[in-house]
C-alpha cells in the first residue's frame, strides 16, 4: 500500500481542517522526511488520525485500562473510545486517508463523529466509517462495520495488529513486532515482503518429497521380493545410474543458462520494441527535418548578414549629416559669387578713379578749383583703396574655407558612396531572407528535440548492430532448450529423483534466482549510469558550442568596435574642419567689416557694391541670422559624433557583456 493523502478535523491538539497531501511539492520528492514539533504540535495526532481512517481504532489507546471511563455530557465513555480524540468545544470531527491498495486502485476511507446537532453542548453520537473507490468513484461500504473491515483488510493486505506492529508503531511499543511469536511474525513478513511463494514452494517440496519416499518405500517392498541381480548386472546399473546422474547435473547446469538466455530474450523483445518505437520516432524526426531544410539554409544565411543591419543606421546618420554639409556649401558658393561681384564692381570704380586722376592731373597747370577737386578725388580713391584691399583679404579667406569646406565634403561623399554600395549588397541578401525572420524564434524549441533524436539514433544503431548476433542465440538457445527439456524427462522417467537432492536443486534454484535479480538491478544501475554520463557529455558539447559561438560574436563586435572608432575619429576630424571654418567666417565678420557696415546709410549707395538697400544694416538683425546658421552647422556635426560616440559605448557594454 501507499498512502497518499491524509486529512483530519478537529481530533485531539489539531483544530479545524488539516490536510497533508503526500503528491504534492515538496513532499512528493523528498524522499524520506521526519515530522518534527514540540510536545503538543500533533505529531502524534497525524498517526491517530491514519489507524482511525483505516481501522476505526487508535493503538495508544489499547493500552489505556478498558474499565476506566471519562465523563461525557450525561453519560460516561472508555477512555479507549476513539471518540474521545473528538476537540472539545467542538460539535464533529473526522479523519480521512487516500491509499493505493495492493490491487493498484485508490481508495479513501474516512471515520467520523460528531454531537447532537452539532452543538458543543450536544450529545456525543456513533461513529460512522465508509470507504470508496476514488478511480471508479464508487462508494463500498458505509454501513456495517464488520463488513468495512473484511473490505479494507483485503484492500491493505493487513489487519489492524499487523498494520501496527510493522507499518506503524504506537509510542512504547516498538518491541511489539519482536515480541510476538513466531506463526505471527512469519505471516506479518511474508504479507510485507511478499516471500508466500517461497512458503508454496516449502509446502510443494515437502509434498514432493512424500511422494518420493513413499515411492521408495514402495519400491523397497518391492525389492525384498526380488531375488538380487548378479554382480556384473548390479555394477553395470550402478554405473548407468552413476551416469545418469551426472548427465542430471549437466542438464540442470544447462537449464540455469536456458533460463538466463530466457531473460535475455525477454529483454531482446522488450529492445525490439523500443527500437520499433525510436526507429517510428525517429524517421518521422527525419521527415521534420527534411521539411526544415531550407528554412535551415534559410536561418543560416540571415544569420551571417545580421552583423550588417548597424550599415543601415549609419547610412541613416549619414545622411543627416551630409544635408548640412551640402546647404554651407552652397552657402560658401554664393557667398563667393557674390565677393564676385563686389571685387568686379570694385576693380571698375578703381579705373574710373584712375581716370578721373588722370585728367585731373591734366588740368591741374590751368586751373586751381580743379586742383583742389582732384585732391578731394585722390583722398577718395584712397579710401575706395582700402576697401579693395579689405574686400581681397576677406575673398581670399572665403575662397580658403570654401575650398577646405569642398575637400572635407568630397571625402564624406566618397564615404558615402563606398557605404551605400555595401549598403545595397545587404540589402539585397537580407531581401532574399526576410522570410526566414520567424523562425530564428522556433530554432530553440526545435534544438533539444534534435539533441534526443540524436540520442535515440545512436541507440537504434547499437541495438541493430547486436540484433543478428542476439537472434541467432535465441534461436540455438529455444532449440537446445528444447533438447534438454526432452532428455530430461526422459532421464526422471528412467531414473527416479531422490527427495534430498530434489530439496537441494530447490534450494539452488531459490539462491541462483536472487543472485540473478542482483545481477539485474546492478545491470540496470549501469544502464542508468551510462545515460546519465551521455546526457553529461551532450549538455558539455553543448557548453562549447556555446562558448564558440561567444567568442566568434565578441570577435564580430570587436570589429564592428573598430569601424565604428574609425568612423567616430572622421566624424571628430569632420567636427574640427567645421569648427575651423565656422571660426574663419566669424573672423570674416571682424570689426572693419562693422565699422564699414555702420558707415552705411538709408537711401545711400554702398561705397563698396553701390547698392542702395542695405539688408544687414541693422546689428541685430545680421548677428541672429550667422548665430543661427553657426549654431545649426556646429549642432549637426556635434551630434554625428555624439551618435558614434553612444554606439561605441554600446558594442563596449556587448563585449563586457
Amino acid at each position: 500500500m501507499k498512502i497518499l493523502a491524509i486529512r483530519l478535523k478537529n481530533l485531539a491538539s489539531l483544530a479545524g481542517p488539516f490536510e497533508i497531501d503526500f503528491t504534492a511539492e515538496p513532499l512528493a520528492s523528498a524522499g524520506l522526511f521526519a515530522i518534527t514539533g514540540p510536545t503538543g504540535a500533533g505529531k502524534s495526532t497525524l498517526l491517530d488520525a491514519l489507524c482511525l481512517a483505516l481501522f476505526g481504532a487508535v493503538p495508544r489507546l489499547n493500552n489505556i485500562g478498558r474499565e476506566t471511563k471519562v465523563p461525557e455530557v450525561d453519560s460516561e465513555i472508555l477512555t479507549s473510545d476513539p471518540r474521545t480524540l473528538l476537540r472539545r468545544g467542538t460539535g464533529s470531527g473526522y479523519a480521512e486517508v487516500d491509499f493505493v491498495g495492493i490491487d493498484g486502485r485508490r481508495y479513501r476511507a474516512r471515520w467520523e463523529t460528531n454531537r447532537a446537532r452539532d452543538k458543543a453542548t450536544g450529545k456525543l453520537q456513533g461513529s460512522r466509517q465508509n470507504l470508496t473507490d476514488l478511480d471508479s468513484e464508487q462508494l463500498l461500504s458505509n454501513q456495517s462495520k464488520s463488513e468495512y473491515k473484511q473490505l479494507i483488510e483485503a484492500r491493505l493486505g493487513l489487519n489492524f495488529e499487523q498494520f501496527t506492529r510493522a507499518v506503524m508503531l504506537a509510542q512504547s511499543e516498538f518491541s511489539a513486532f519482536l515480541k510476538a511469536d513466531d506463526k505471527e511474525r512469519s505471516e506479518l513478513l511474508e504479507k510485507l515482503t511478499n516471500t508466500a511463494v517461497y512458503s508454496q514452494l516449502g509446502r510443494r517440496a515437502y509434498s514432493k518429497s512424500k511422494e518420493a519416499e513413499d515411492a521408495h518405500k514402495e519400491l523397497k517392498a518391492q525389492a525384498s521380493g526380488i531375488s538380487p541381480l548378479e554382480p556384473e548386472a548390479r555394477a553395470e546399473l550402478e554405473q548407468q545410474l552413476s551416469q545418469a546422474q551426472q548427465q542430471l547435473k549437466e542438464q540442470q547446469a544447462q537449464l540455469r543458462q536456458l533460463e538466463a538466455q530466457h531473460v535475455w530474450l525477454k529483454e531482446l523483445r522488450q529492445w525490439q520494441e523500443a527500437r520499433q518505437s525510436a526507429a517510428e520516432q525517429l524517421q518521422a524526426a527525419e521527415q521534420d527535418a527534411q521539411a526544415l531544410a531550407p528554412e535551415r539554409l534559410r536561418l543560416q544565411r540571415l544569420e551571417q548578414l545580421a552583423p550588417q543591419r548597424h550599415q543601415f543606421l549609419r547610412q541613416a546618420e549619414l545622411g543627416a549629416s551630409l544635408l548640412p554639409l551640402r546647404q554651407q556649401i552652397q552657402q560658401q558658393v554664393e557667398q563667393q559669387g557674390a565677393l564676385q561681384q563686389q571685387q568686379e564692381r570694385l576693380q571698375q570704380q578703381l579705373q574710373d578713379a584712375g581716370t578721373a586722376l588722370s585728367q585731373a592731373q591734366e588740368q591741374h597747370s590751368t586751373s586751381a578749383p580743379l586742383l583742389r577737386e582732384a585732391f578731394a578725388e585722390q583722398a577718395n580713391l584712397e579710401r575706395l583703396g582700402q576697401s579693395l584691399a579689405q574686400a581681397e583679404a576677406q575673398r581670399s579667406r572665403a575662397e580658403q574655407a570654401s575650398t577646405e569646406g569642398q575637400q572635407g565634403i568630397q571625402q564624406l561623399l566618397e564615404k558615402q558612396r563606398l557605404v551605400g554600395e555595401r549598403l545595397e549588397r545587404i540589402a539585397g541578401q537580407l531581401a532574399h531572407s526576410v522570410a526566414l525572420a520567424p523562425l530564428s524564434d522556433a530554432w530553440n524549441a526545435y534544438r533539444e528535440r534534435l539533441q534526443q533524436l540524436m540520442l535515440i539514433g545512436n541507440r537504434l544503431h547499437q541495438g541493430q548492430a547486436e540484433l543478428p548476433a542476439l537472434e541467432q542465440r535465441a534461436s540455438s538457445a529455444a532449440q537446445q532448450l528444447s533438447e534438454q527439456r526432452t532428455q530430461l524427462e526422459l532421464l526422471y522417467s528412467e531414473a527416479g529423483a531422490e527427495p534430498q537432492a530434489v530439496a537441494e536443486q530447490i534450494q539452488l534454484l531459490g539462491t541462483l534466482l536472487q543472485d540473478n535479480r542482483k545481477q539485474q538491478r546492478a545491470v540496470e544501475e549501469l544502464a542508468r549510469l551510462w545515460t546519465q554520463q551521455r546526457e553529461l557529455d551532450q549538455r558539455g558539447q553543448a557548453l562549447q558550442d556555446r562558448q564558440q559561438a561567444v567568442a566568434a560574436q565578441r570577435e564580430e563586435l570587436n570589429k564592428v568596435g573598430l569601424q565604428a572608432k574609425a568612423e567616430l575619429v572622421v566624424a571628430e576630424q569632420t567636427l574640427s574642419v567645421t569648427q575651423a571654418l565656422l571660426e574663419r567666417q566669424r573672423l570674416a565678420r571682424s570689426a572693419s567689416v562693422e565699422e564699414l557696415r555702420g558707415q552705411l546709410q538709408s537711401d545711400q549707395p554702398c561705397p563698396v557694391c553701390g547698392s542702395v538697400e542695405h539688408p544687414y544694416h541693422q546689428p541685430e538683425a545680421l548677428l541672429q541670422s550667422l548665430g543661427r546658421h553657426d549654431e545649426s552647422e556646429e549642432a549637426s556635426a556635434r551630434k554625428t559624433v555624439d551618435s558614434l560616440k553612444e554606439q561605441l559605448n554600446e558594442l563596449r557594454a556587448q563585449v563586457q557583456g
